[in-house]
């Protein structure tokens, strides 16, 4: 019978689910929980694994984790598979990215200031979703539903991705990376939603910011590495773009004293569009996950296995 580690702390509703599962479940809160028997035994680990515990499991096979990234598994030895939570995220992560792009185009920021100092009055200077142009840099199953969405409220829809194939129905035209520098002074809105591989670190310096429209949007829900920061706040501070809407930031958690927080235009999330505990998504994860277990213990292959070349 197939040992599974699950970490993490799960109503009991969760845990009923993972003991309906034919295999011996061992549940821990914490890591350091964990007993060198389980440690000793364990195939399946379910959750955030470090490598000095990977040393200590000789016959672990799989890791399921939690989130959708993976970029942080490079270490990880290669007869070890690991699956992350692709899809569980995009929805709710889309509905952030609609929020903040409305709050952006229609100055809720600025509304916000007058409400707390208590002034009446028009800023006249909004912007309508309708005709927009939204572009999304990442075409996984969150730009993929971000932009689902912004169509359906009369944007028109453009994407990237590191390869063209599967284009949508509702996005106009589908490029890749090398191709987007001609998009970008069309666009309305730039929406990131990449995960943090090499390629992406960076990729929006000064010189890509200066590209969008002084009237344009940014945000970012994917790795806060894609943005160069301290290029970001240098153009917004010389009156470059609408508003830039952060659910990721470069550093992270970003300190109490860095100029981000009050450089004006920016709308800043603390990681929270994609939270693992926020409501629906918990529900979404366990699903993923609980579904990869079945498929584990009828020895068969997972979903969303993570390609160690790409990083997702």
């Amino acid at each position: 019978m197939v040992k599974i580690i699950v970490s993490g702390k799960h109503p009991e509703e969760i845990k009923q689910r993972f003991r309906s599962l034919d295999a011996q479940i061992v549940f821990v809160e914490n890591n350091s929980e964990i007993k060198d028997e389980d440690l000793k035994d364990a195939e399946v680990f379910v959750g955030f694994l470090n490598k000095e515990l990977v040393d200590k499991m000789p016959k672990l096979r799989y890791i399921q984790i939690y989130s959708a990234g993976a970029d942080t598994y490079g270490w990880l030895p290669e007869h070890i598979r690991l699956a992350n939570a692709y899809g569980a995220y995009g929805e709710a992560m889309a509905e952030h990215m609609i929020t903040t792009t409305l709050m952006a185009m229609k100055n809720m920021k600025e509304y916000m200031r007058m409400q707390d100092e208590k002034k009446w009055g028009l800023l006249q200077d909004v912007m309508r979703f309708k005709g927009s142009k939204i572009l999304s840099v990442g075409m996984g199953a969150i730009g993929t539903a971000y932009l689902n969405k912004a169509h359906a409220l009369g944007g028109l829809c453009y994407g990237v991705r590191r390869t063209v194939h599967d284009q949508p129905d509702f996005v106009e035209k589908l490029v890749t990376i090398a191709e987007m520098d001609e998009l970008l002074p069309l666009m309305d809105v730039v929406a990131l939603s990449l995960p943090g591989t090499e390629e992406v670190r960076g990729l929006f310096d000064e010189r890509r910011l200066r590209l969008l429209k002084d009237e344009a949007i940014i945000l970012n829900v994917g790795r806060g590495n894609a943005i160069v920061t301290d290029d970001l706040i240098r153009v917004m501070k010389q009156g470059h773009l609408r508003a830039a809407c952060l659910d990721v930031m470069d550093p992270e958690p970003l300190p109490e004293k860095h100029p981000l927080w009050t450089t004006e235009r920016v709308y800043i999330t603390p990681h929270v569009s994609g939270g693992f505990r926020a409501g629906i998504n918990y529900s979404s994860v366990m699903d993923v996950v609980i579904r990869n277990m079945e498929l584990i213990i009828q020895g068969r292959e997972p979903v969303h296995i993570v390609d160690r070349k790409l990083g997702y």
